[in-house]
């Protein structure tokens, strides 16, 4: 048996890989790391593995999966699947694996953290400092979270603990826009379901908490920024993708929103030239809302668990999935 990690370097040390590579010694798996930057190179150093592990960088794309016969599993290295394409790997007999809620804590944590860093000045007032400057009580005059309503866009795995932070510990107002999400759940968090344009023109904070697929690329977007309050702020721990970057510097510019925390980006790493970095009204972080100890040691454990359990028992997995059809995803609740 075979299992390569595509693209080991993305997630960091060889180290971080024991797990891994402990599971495949004791169960007779020859487990290859390797730094893949492109489809050929994936295709060459899998052609022959029963499964692949992969982080995303690149894409595992319907020209990979085509490309590799003999694989049967792809495992995953996060929450979301939109750079797999999932409707080769139906196609072509594959079964994929992503590792939901291994993270869920530290992206509720580091949007709070986004948040308060916004609210209160903090990014402001460390710049200026470091500049030899005292803005004692200067900047945009914050506000308590108290009087203050949150919106989470997807009521999944992150947005639950936020709803419990802001909710019981600020005592602030929680709404949501999930459609995938019951009443019931919603009760039990004391958290109000509304509408899209509703979140929009209720919120004072956005925290994107959804996937990325099909319905939700692109969804803030122009016509959803002029829907928000003039002081409000939008923060995105989710996937780039889901904000047209363009249309959120036009409405930063042009005061429609206030602030904006980003963790993530529509390209990656950000560029040199992006008008984002010259914005004092924005907070950056880069793609690491999910970085964490506990949190990496979920994702490496999980990912030893499953390669154990797909290739070791491959026979077992594929005739219990047999009659079911691997689709995308489109619920927002599963970040």
């Amino acid at each position: 048996m075979k299992a390569v990690i595509v693209d080991y370097k993305y997630l960091g040390d060889e180290n971080l890989f024991l797990p891994e590579i402990q599971a495949a010694r004791e169960n007779d798996i020859e487990l290859w790391l390797e730094d893949c930057k492109t489809e050929e190179e994936i295709i060459n150093v899998a052609k022959d593995a029963d499964a692949i592990h992969c982080c995303g960088n690149p894409p595992i794309t319907r020209r990979v999966i085509e490309n590799l016969d003999k694989c049967r599993f792809i495992i995953r290295y996060g929450i979301g699947v939109n750079s797999v394409d999932l409707e080769a790997a139906t196609e072509h007999g594959k079964v994929v694996y992503n590792m939901p809620g291994f993270c869920t804590e530290e992206l509720a944590i580091h949007s709070t953290a986004l948040i308060l860093s916004l609210l209160r000045n903090v990014n402001f007032y460390d710049t200026r400092i470091r500049a030899g400057e005292w803005p004692k009580a200067k900047g945009p005059t914050p506000r308590r979270l108290s009087g203050m309503i949150l919106g989470l866009y997807g009521f999944g795995g992150s947005a639950k603990p936020m709803a419990e932070i802001f909710g019981k510990g600020f005592n602030s107002k929680v709404i949501t826009n999930d459609p995938f999400v019951s009443d019931e759940v919603c009760r039990e968090y004391g958290v109000e379901k509304v509408s899209f344009d509703q979140m929009l023109e209720q919120s004072d904070i956005i925290s994107i908490n959804a996937p990325l697929n099909e319905s939700t690329y692109h969804i803030f977007n122009k016509d959803a920024f002029k829907k928000m309050k003039n002081n409000a702020m939008i923060v995105n721990i989710a996937r780039g993708p889901l904000i047209n970057e363009e249309d959120l510097i036009e409405a930063l510019k042009a005061g429609e929103i206030k602030f904006a925390g980003l963790d993530v980006f529509e390209k990656e790493p950000i560029s040199n030239d992006n008008p984002l970095l010259q914005m004092e009204n924005v907070v950056l972080t880069p793609h690491s809302a999910f970085y964490g100890e506990e949190s990496l040691q979920n994702q490496h454990n999980t990912a030893a668990r499953l390669l154990v359990e797909s290739v070791v028992n491959s026979n077992w997995v594929i005739e219990n999935i047999a009659n079911r059809q691997i689709i995308k995803d489109r619920g927002l609740g599963n970040g």
